[in-house]
């Protein structure tokens, strides 16, 4: 059985993602690990999970908003007063929607900033 269109999009945009993040960063950012154990974790798999592909999409919305994909991994590793002194990638990884959102209201302000 072939995938669905949905799933050759997701797939799509899993790869443009990895390849501003790196693997690494990015199965931290999607939530490897979190609910089930990380050996054999694979990205493709996980998002059939609803909860990874959100995080894929704030993924990418925040890598859309800084011009370098450097800039939006340095931003997102940085600690910060708005999200209580976590990284934007924490809250990516283990935060609702609602913190997520924040992040990406961040992630804006952040983007138009002079550098």
């Amino acid at each position: 059985m072939g995938a669905s269109p949905a799933d050759v999009d997701d797939l799509a945009l899993l790869d443009t993602a990895e390849q501003v993040w790196g693997p690494d960063l990015l199965a931290y950012l999607l939530g490897a690990g979190l609910t089930a154990p990380l050996p054999g974790w694979s990205a493709e798999a996980a998002l059939h999970d609803p909860a990874t592909r959100r995080r894929l999409h704030c993924v990418l919305e925040v890598q859309r908003l800084f011009d370098l994909g450097s800039v939006a991994r340095a931003w997102a590793r940085d600690l910060h007063p708005a999200l209580g002194f976590r990284s934007p990638a924490s809250v990516i990884r283990t935060g609702d929607d609602d913190e997520r959102r924040a992040v990406l209201e961040l992630a804006e302000r952040d983007s138009l900033k002079p550098r």
